[in-house]
Protein backbone atom coordinates (compact mmCIF):
# COMPACT_ATOMS: atom_id res chain seq x y z
CA UNK A 1 0.00 0.00 0.00
CA UNK A 2 2.90 2.37 1.00
CA UNK A 3 4.29 1.47 -2.40
CA UNK A 4 1.52 2.04 -4.64
CA UNK A 5 1.23 5.54 -2.65
CA UNK A 6 4.52 6.90 -3.42
CA UNK A 7 4.16 5.01 -6.82
CA UNK A 8 1.55 7.53 -7.62
CA UNK A 9 2.87 10.74 -5.72
CA UNK A 10 6.19 10.56 -8.10
CA UNK A 11 3.65 10.06 -11.05
CA UNK A 12 2.02 13.15 -10.16
CA UNK A 13 5.41 14.86 -9.58
CA UNK A 14 6.46 13.72 -12.86
CA UNK A 15 2.98 15.04 -14.44
CA UNK A 16 3.61 18.55 -13.14
CA UNK A 17 7.04 18.98 -13.61
CA UNK A 18 6.32 17.75 -17.48
CA UNK A 19 3.48 20.39 -17.37
CA UNK A 20 5.68 23.20 -16.51
CA UNK A 21 7.67 22.39 -18.61
CA UNK A 22 5.42 22.78 -21.54
CA UNK A 23 4.25 25.97 -20.19
CA UNK A 24 7.86 27.04 -19.93
CA UNK A 25 8.18 26.16 -23.18
CA UNK A 26 5.30 27.52 -24.74
CA UNK A 27 5.88 30.94 -22.83
CA UNK A 28 9.36 31.79 -24.34
CA UNK A 29 8.04 30.29 -27.95
CA UNK A 30 4.72 32.57 -27.66
CA UNK A 31 7.11 35.71 -26.48
CA UNK A 32 9.23 34.66 -29.45
CA UNK A 33 6.55 34.72 -32.07
CA UNK A 34 5.29 37.99 -30.47
CA UNK A 35 8.55 39.94 -30.82
CA UNK A 36 8.93 38.38 -34.39
CA UNK A 37 5.58 39.99 -35.70
CA UNK A 38 7.24 43.53 -34.08
CA UNK A 39 10.46 43.11 -36.16
CA UNK A 40 12.51 42.72 -32.82
CA UNK A 41 14.73 39.98 -34.12
CA UNK A 42 17.37 40.00 -31.79
CA UNK A 43 14.99 39.85 -29.14
CA UNK A 44 12.93 37.39 -30.45
CA UNK A 45 16.15 34.94 -31.18
CA UNK A 46 16.72 34.89 -27.76
CA UNK A 47 13.57 33.89 -26.43
CA UNK A 48 13.87 31.19 -29.10
CA UNK A 49 17.12 30.01 -28.14
CA UNK A 50 15.39 29.57 -24.25
CA UNK A 51 12.97 27.77 -25.52
CA UNK A 52 15.10 25.32 -28.11
CA UNK A 53 17.14 25.03 -24.97
CA UNK A 54 14.20 23.56 -22.47
CA UNK A 55 12.91 21.55 -25.73
CA UNK A 56 15.60 21.06 -27.57
CA UNK A 57 13.90 18.06 -29.57
CA UNK A 58 11.05 20.68 -31.10
CA UNK A 59 11.45 21.09 -34.96
CA UNK A 60 9.25 24.52 -34.97
CA UNK A 61 11.43 25.86 -31.96
CA UNK A 62 14.47 24.99 -34.40
CA UNK A 63 13.14 25.97 -37.48
CA UNK A 64 12.34 29.43 -35.75
CA UNK A 65 15.55 30.13 -33.81
CA UNK A 66 16.97 29.35 -36.79
CA UNK A 67 14.82 31.66 -39.29
CA UNK A 68 15.74 34.60 -36.63
CA UNK A 69 19.32 33.87 -36.28
CA UNK A 70 19.81 34.30 -40.24
CA UNK A 71 17.62 38.08 -39.54
CA UNK A 72 19.99 38.78 -36.77
CA UNK A 73 23.30 37.87 -38.41
CA UNK A 74 21.99 40.20 -41.28
CA UNK A 75 21.57 42.72 -38.72
CA UNK A 76 25.03 42.34 -37.80
CA UNK A 77 26.51 42.37 -41.14
CA UNK A 78 24.59 45.43 -41.81
CA UNK A 79 26.61 46.68 -38.63
CA UNK A 80 29.52 45.32 -39.84
CA UNK A 81 29.86 47.64 -43.09
CA UNK A 82 28.57 50.36 -41.27
CA UNK A 83 31.96 50.39 -38.69
CA UNK A 84 34.36 49.58 -41.54
CA UNK A 85 32.82 52.87 -43.18
CA UNK A 86 33.79 54.60 -40.35
CA UNK A 87 37.36 52.99 -40.24
CA UNK A 88 35.98 51.50 -36.63
CA UNK A 89 37.69 48.03 -37.37
CA UNK A 90 37.65 46.55 -33.97
CA UNK A 91 33.85 46.85 -33.52
CA UNK A 92 33.35 46.16 -37.58
CA UNK A 93 35.40 42.48 -36.75
CA UNK A 94 33.15 41.73 -33.84
CA UNK A 95 30.22 42.22 -35.58
CA UNK A 96 31.25 40.21 -38.59
CA UNK A 97 32.52 37.39 -36.37
CA UNK A 98 28.86 37.46 -34.66
CA UNK A 99 27.20 37.43 -38.43
CA UNK A 100 29.04 34.21 -39.31
CA UNK A 101 28.77 32.64 -35.95
CA UNK A 102 24.96 32.83 -36.35
CA UNK A 103 24.88 32.14 -40.15
CA UNK A 104 27.69 30.22 -41.82
CA UNK A 105 26.37 30.48 -45.00
CA UNK A 106 26.22 33.85 -45.22
CA UNK A 107 28.05 34.29 -48.34
CA UNK A 108 29.10 38.14 -48.17
CA UNK A 109 30.38 37.15 -44.56
CA UNK A 110 32.38 34.55 -45.59
CA UNK A 111 34.21 36.75 -48.30
CA UNK A 112 34.51 39.39 -45.84
CA UNK A 113 36.12 37.68 -43.86
CA UNK A 114 39.25 36.69 -46.27
CA UNK A 115 40.12 40.30 -46.24
CA UNK A 116 41.28 40.43 -42.14
CA UNK A 117 44.55 39.77 -40.77
CA UNK A 118 45.08 38.79 -37.23
CA UNK A 119 48.02 39.62 -35.56
CA UNK A 120 49.58 38.66 -32.20
CA UNK A 121 52.16 41.38 -30.81
CA UNK A 122 54.42 39.95 -28.21
CA UNK A 123 57.59 40.59 -26.43
CA UNK A 124 59.29 41.04 -22.76
CA UNK A 125 60.30 44.19 -20.32
CA UNK A 126 62.97 43.68 -17.91
CA UNK A 127 63.37 45.89 -15.30
CA UNK A 128 64.36 46.26 -11.66
CA UNK A 129 61.35 47.18 -9.57
CA UNK A 130 63.49 48.31 -6.51
CA UNK A 131 65.07 51.50 -8.23
CA UNK A 132 61.67 53.00 -8.50
CA UNK A 133 61.07 55.55 -5.57
CA UNK A 134 59.18 55.11 -2.74
CA UNK A 135 56.51 56.99 -3.56
CA UNK A 136 55.89 55.24 -6.43
CA UNK A 137 56.10 52.20 -4.16
CA UNK A 138 53.30 53.45 -2.18
CA UNK A 139 50.91 53.86 -5.15
CA UNK A 140 47.64 51.99 -4.89
CA UNK A 141 47.42 50.14 -7.75
CA UNK A 142 50.48 49.76 -10.16
CA UNK A 143 50.42 47.93 -13.93
CA UNK A 144 53.68 48.17 -16.32
CA UNK A 145 51.94 48.96 -19.93
CA UNK A 146 53.53 48.75 -23.27
CA UNK A 147 51.77 51.42 -26.23
CA UNK A 148 52.55 50.24 -29.79
CA UNK A 149 51.70 52.15 -32.84
CA UNK A 150 49.93 50.51 -35.77
CA UNK A 151 49.92 51.43 -39.21
CA UNK A 152 46.65 53.01 -39.15
CA UNK A 153 48.00 55.61 -36.04
CA UNK A 154 45.87 53.43 -34.22
CA UNK A 155 47.66 53.44 -30.91
CA UNK A 156 47.22 49.34 -28.60
CA UNK A 157 48.04 49.32 -25.17
CA UNK A 158 49.22 46.13 -23.57
CA UNK A 159 49.25 44.95 -19.98
CA UNK A 160 52.86 43.97 -18.59
CA UNK A 161 52.76 40.79 -16.50
CA UNK A 162 54.15 41.34 -13.03
CA UNK A 163 55.61 38.31 -13.11
CA UNK A 164 56.60 36.99 -16.26
CA UNK A 165 57.12 40.53 -17.51
CA UNK A 166 55.86 38.99 -21.21
CA UNK A 167 53.37 40.82 -22.90
CA UNK A 168 50.77 39.90 -25.41
CA UNK A 169 48.07 41.63 -27.18
CA UNK A 170 45.67 41.28 -30.31
CA UNK A 171 44.81 43.14 -32.49
CA UNK A 172 43.09 43.02 -36.07
CA UNK A 173 43.14 44.67 -39.85
CA UNK A 174 41.31 44.90 -42.68
CA UNK A 175 42.78 44.30 -46.20
CA UNK A 176 46.59 45.26 -45.25
CA UNK A 177 49.32 43.99 -47.47
CA UNK A 178 51.54 41.86 -45.78
CA UNK A 179 54.89 44.33 -45.56
CA UNK A 180 52.27 46.77 -44.07
CA UNK A 181 52.24 44.34 -40.42
CA UNK A 182 55.86 45.75 -40.44
CA UNK A 183 55.39 48.76 -39.65
CA UNK A 184 54.07 48.50 -35.92
CA UNK A 185 56.87 49.93 -33.85
CA UNK A 186 56.91 50.83 -29.91
CA UNK A 187 55.39 54.22 -28.68
CA UNK A 188 56.21 53.96 -25.02
CA UNK A 189 57.05 51.77 -22.65
CA UNK A 190 55.44 52.70 -19.08
CA UNK A 191 53.67 52.17 -15.60
CA UNK A 192 50.24 53.15 -14.86
CA UNK A 193 49.57 54.37 -11.49
CA UNK A 194 46.44 55.04 -9.17
CA UNK A 195 46.83 56.51 -5.92
CA UNK A 196 44.79 58.16 -3.57
CA UNK A 197 44.10 62.06 -3.51
CA UNK A 198 43.82 63.71 -0.26
CA UNK A 199 40.10 63.67 -0.84
CA UNK A 200 40.35 59.44 -0.97
CA UNK A 201 39.87 59.91 -5.05
CA UNK A 202 41.77 57.19 -7.07
CA UNK A 203 43.63 59.09 -9.61
CA UNK A 204 45.68 57.57 -12.39
CA UNK A 205 48.84 58.99 -14.15
CA UNK A 206 51.30 57.40 -16.61
CA UNK A 207 55.02 57.38 -15.89
CA UNK A 208 56.55 57.04 -19.16
CA UNK A 209 59.85 55.62 -18.89
CA UNK A 210 60.88 55.05 -22.70
CA UNK A 211 58.85 57.12 -25.27
CA UNK A 212 59.31 56.68 -28.71
CA UNK A 213 55.95 58.76 -29.41
CA UNK A 214 54.05 57.75 -32.81
CA UNK A 215 56.41 56.58 -35.20
CA UNK A 216 55.92 55.32 -38.82
CA UNK A 217 58.43 54.59 -41.54
CA UNK A 218 58.70 57.26 -43.87
CA UNK A 219 59.29 54.27 -46.96
CA UNK A 220 58.85 50.41 -47.03
CA UNK A 221 60.63 49.35 -49.95
CA UNK A 222 61.73 45.90 -51.51
CA UNK A 223 59.19 43.73 -50.86
CA UNK A 224 58.45 40.61 -52.83
CA UNK A 225 55.71 38.56 -53.35
CA UNK A 226 56.73 34.84 -52.38
CA UNK A 227 54.21 31.84 -51.50
CA UNK A 228 56.47 30.40 -48.75
CA UNK A 229 57.06 27.36 -47.68
CA UNK A 230 53.88 25.09 -48.37
CA UNK A 231 53.11 23.64 -45.26
CA UNK A 232 53.30 26.01 -42.44
CA UNK A 233 56.25 25.52 -40.09
CA UNK A 234 56.64 25.80 -36.36
CA UNK A 235 57.58 28.87 -34.82
CA UNK A 236 59.85 27.39 -32.32
CA UNK A 237 61.69 25.21 -34.49
CA UNK A 238 62.78 28.58 -35.84
CA UNK A 239 63.76 30.20 -32.47
CA UNK A 240 67.67 28.40 -32.35
CA UNK A 241 68.21 30.73 -35.33
CA UNK A 242 68.13 34.09 -32.93
CA UNK A 243 71.04 32.32 -30.92
CA UNK A 244 73.97 34.36 -31.29
CA UNK A 245 77.78 34.73 -29.42
CA UNK A 246 77.52 38.49 -29.56
CA UNK A 247 78.11 40.84 -26.92
CA UNK A 248 75.14 42.95 -25.51
CA UNK A 249 74.34 46.49 -27.18
CA UNK A 250 75.06 49.59 -24.80
CA UNK A 251 72.14 50.74 -23.11
CA UNK A 252 70.62 53.59 -25.47
CA UNK A 253 68.53 56.89 -24.39
CA UNK A 254 66.50 57.39 -27.26
CA UNK A 255 66.31 60.95 -28.84
CA UNK A 256 63.01 63.03 -29.12
CA UNK A 257 62.49 62.06 -32.80
CA UNK A 258 63.50 59.22 -34.58
CA UNK A 259 62.80 58.96 -38.07
CA UNK A 260 63.36 55.40 -39.90
CA UNK A 261 62.88 53.24 -43.47
CA UNK A 262 62.07 50.00 -43.70
CA UNK A 263 63.84 47.74 -46.57
CA UNK A 264 63.36 44.23 -47.27
CA UNK A 265 66.09 42.14 -48.68
CA UNK A 266 65.63 38.36 -48.84
CA UNK A 267 64.11 37.44 -45.36
CA UNK A 268 65.91 40.28 -43.73
CA UNK A 269 64.10 43.69 -43.17
CA UNK A 270 67.06 46.37 -42.90
CA UNK A 271 65.84 49.46 -40.20
CA UNK A 272 67.47 52.16 -41.71
CA UNK A 273 68.07 55.26 -39.24
CA UNK A 274 70.71 58.04 -38.34
CA UNK A 275 70.59 56.43 -34.81
CA UNK A 276 71.71 52.60 -36.30
CA UNK A 277 69.52 51.51 -33.61
CA UNK A 278 66.11 49.81 -33.68
CA UNK A 279 64.85 48.72 -30.61
CA UNK A 280 61.73 51.04 -31.74
CA UNK A 281 60.71 48.35 -34.71
CA UNK A 282 59.72 44.53 -33.76
CA UNK A 283 62.89 41.44 -34.21
CA UNK A 284 60.97 39.04 -35.78
CA UNK A 285 57.67 39.19 -38.17
CA UNK A 286 56.23 35.63 -38.35
CA UNK A 287 53.39 35.34 -41.41
CA UNK A 288 51.44 32.56 -41.80
CA UNK A 289 49.24 33.69 -45.49
CA UNK A 290 47.37 30.55 -45.30
CA UNK A 291 45.64 31.44 -42.17
CA UNK A 292 46.12 35.07 -42.48
CA UNK A 293 47.66 35.35 -39.11
CA UNK A 294 50.76 37.13 -37.86
CA UNK A 295 53.02 37.44 -34.92
CA UNK A 296 55.26 40.13 -34.33
CA UNK A 297 57.84 39.83 -31.37
CA UNK A 298 59.60 42.71 -29.85
CA UNK A 299 62.03 40.03 -27.98
CA UNK A 300 63.52 41.06 -24.58
CA UNK A 301 64.10 44.67 -23.39
CA UNK A 302 66.58 45.58 -20.55
CA UNK A 303 65.22 49.06 -19.39
CA UNK A 304 68.09 50.50 -16.88
CA UNK A 305 67.45 53.70 -14.70
CA UNK A 306 70.48 56.02 -14.76
CA UNK A 307 72.20 57.45 -11.19
CA UNK A 308 70.01 60.24 -11.28
CA UNK A 309 66.66 58.54 -11.44
CA UNK A 310 65.65 60.53 -13.91
CA UNK A 311 66.20 58.60 -17.50
CA UNK A 312 65.85 55.12 -18.67
CA UNK A 313 68.03 53.43 -20.88
CA UNK A 314 66.76 50.65 -23.23
CA UNK A 315 68.45 48.00 -25.31
CA UNK A 316 67.30 44.80 -27.12
CA UNK A 317 68.45 41.31 -25.27
CA UNK A 318 70.51 39.40 -27.64
CA UNK A 319 70.25 35.83 -26.83
CA UNK A 320 73.14 33.97 -25.88
CA UNK A 321 71.11 30.69 -24.78
CA UNK A 322 67.65 29.68 -24.63
CA UNK A 323 67.05 30.41 -21.50
CA UNK A 324 67.29 34.28 -22.60
CA UNK A 325 64.59 33.79 -25.27
CA UNK A 326 61.65 34.62 -23.88
CA UNK A 327 58.96 32.64 -26.29
CA UNK A 328 59.24 29.65 -25.21
CA UNK A 329 57.30 30.92 -21.96
CA UNK A 330 54.64 32.30 -24.31
CA UNK A 331 54.02 29.30 -26.00
CA UNK A 332 52.77 27.29 -23.07
CA UNK A 333 49.34 29.67 -23.36
CA UNK A 334 47.44 27.15 -25.44
CA UNK A 335 45.25 29.73 -26.00
CA UNK A 336 47.73 31.58 -29.11
CA UNK A 337 48.24 28.28 -30.36
CA UNK A 338 47.09 29.25 -33.91
CA UNK A 339 49.87 32.11 -34.10
CA UNK A 340 52.93 30.16 -33.78
CA UNK A 341 53.06 28.97 -37.54
CA UNK A 342 54.93 30.56 -40.20
CA UNK A 343 55.15 29.74 -43.61
CA UNK A 344 57.23 32.90 -44.15
CA UNK A 345 59.38 34.68 -41.54
CA UNK A 346 61.85 38.19 -40.99
CA UNK A 347 64.41 39.51 -39.24
CA UNK A 348 64.86 43.12 -38.40
CA UNK A 349 68.26 44.45 -38.49
CA UNK A 350 69.83 47.72 -37.64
Amino acid sequence: MRSLRLTTIGRKLFLLFTTWLLVSCSFHYDQGLKLEQEQRWAEAAIEYRIAAIEDPDNEEIREALTRMNVRVAAENFEMYEHYLKKKEFHKAFRRLETALSLNPDHSDARSEMNHWWHLLITGKVELEFSRFSSNLRLAEEMEMQVLINTPNRKILTGKISSESRIFFLEDVVYKALPQQLAEYSINTIGLKIKRKSSQGYLRSEFKKFVNFRELSPLQVSGWKKNAGYKTPKDALDHRPTLLTNEEQLSPWNPPRLVTYELKFTGDIIKVLSETNRSEFAPEVLYLNKSDRRANIDFGVYQLEMNGSGRKWSIRRKKYNNSGDDYFYGLSRNLSLNRYFYYNRVFRFMP
